[in-house]
């Protein structure tokens, strides 16, 4: 796991955290690359560089070649670039682009 990642996402979180230091607005798209650590047994969120991200319905997901996925497919140690939302309950996936194995 590339070190300048997790320590951007755990920077991010701890703003979060702390609003009057926060440079990430409530409502602001971040967009980052990460490796799935975990997901959750009703899909409801996954683990990605340590930080937990909400999937809702509306998550949309594709692999590289632009076909949509679903959910299910999403699988622990997969590559994958996040477009996630600030909200007051953390990071709330819109898309997520599932990367080839290497």
């Amino acid at each position: 796991m590339d070190a300048k990642i997790v320590v951007l996402i755990l920077g991010l979180i701890l703003l979060m955290e702390s609003p009057g230091f926060s440079q990430v607005r409530l409502g602001e798209l971040i967009s980052f690359p990460g490796v799935i650590e975990k997901v959750s047994e009703d899909f409801r969120f996954i683990v990605v560089n340590e930080a937990k991200i909400i999937l809702s319905p509306d998550t949309r997901i594709f692999d590289e070649s632009k076909k949509e996925l679903k959910l299910n497919d999403l699988k622990a140690k997969t590559r994958i670039q996040l477009e996630v939302l600030t909200t007051s309950q953390g990071f709330l996936a819109q898309k997520i682009l599932v990367k080839k194995k290497e």
